[in-house]
């Protein structure tokens, strides 16, 4: 699962990730119960992994595990991806990541 991470055209900014969190505002991720079928946040989940693997000013300020995980998600690490297919797995990692969110946003 190679994903190109040197599109230039999506920076990886707070605004940036801000933004994609903004389509599900009143999801809070570690509640959601997995549903039969596709997961409704995966696609998110890829997205905010392709966008933490990039390099950016911003996304240096993220906790290096973020960082870590990310890339070796966008890399195909097979250990990586066997833990990223459950979703709750998934949901945690969006529900840590946009807590940080909100903590770097109230920082401003």
């Amino acid at each position: 699962m190679m994903m190109n991470t040197s599109n230039t055209s999506h920076q990886a900014t707070l605004d940036a990730y801000l933004k994609l969190f903004e389509l599900y505002p009143d999801v809070e991720f570690w509640q959601t119960k997995p549903q039969k079928g596709s997961d409704a946040y995966e696609f998110l989940f890829r997205q905010v992994m392709e966008m933490m693997a990039r390099h950016s000013t911003f996304n240096t300020s993220l906790p290096l595990p973020f960082r870590e995980t990310a890339k070796r998600y966008v890399a195909g690490d097979a250990v990586t991806l066997k833990h990223f297919r459950d979703s709750d797995n998934r949901n945690f990692l969006l529900s840590d990541l946009k807590d940080w969110l909100r903590l770097a946003q109230q920082k401003l």
